[in-house]
């Protein structure tokens, strides 16, 4: 059994932890990805919304984990998710 609002707001955590601290934002990518990577749809969705944040705060320096994100486009079934994916 998962509670889904604990691991929403640990993805949260997680990316606001990148934006304010510029020395782990590589850690807090790569962590953001892996998560993605697992598949699991509400996960992703939460991470999505959270690295689009995180794109806006370092533009250009994580563009190469786009196609990753883009390899989970059919786990978005939230708006939020897929207008951070849009953006």
């Amino acid at each position: 059994e998962v509670d889904v609002p604990f691991v929403k707001k640990s993805v949260n955590a997680i990316g606001w932890c990148a934006i304010k601290l510029e020395r782990a934002a590589d850690r807090c990518v790569q962590t953001l990805l892996d998560l993605v990577r697992t598949k699991i749809d509400y996960l992703v969705q939460e991470a999505v919304k959270v690295i689009k944040d995180i794109f806006r705060k370092y533009p250009n320096k994580y563009e190469s984990i786009i196609k990753d994100l883009c390899e989970n486009l059919r786990a978005l079934d939230s708006s939020d998710a897929k207008a951070a994916m849009i953006w």
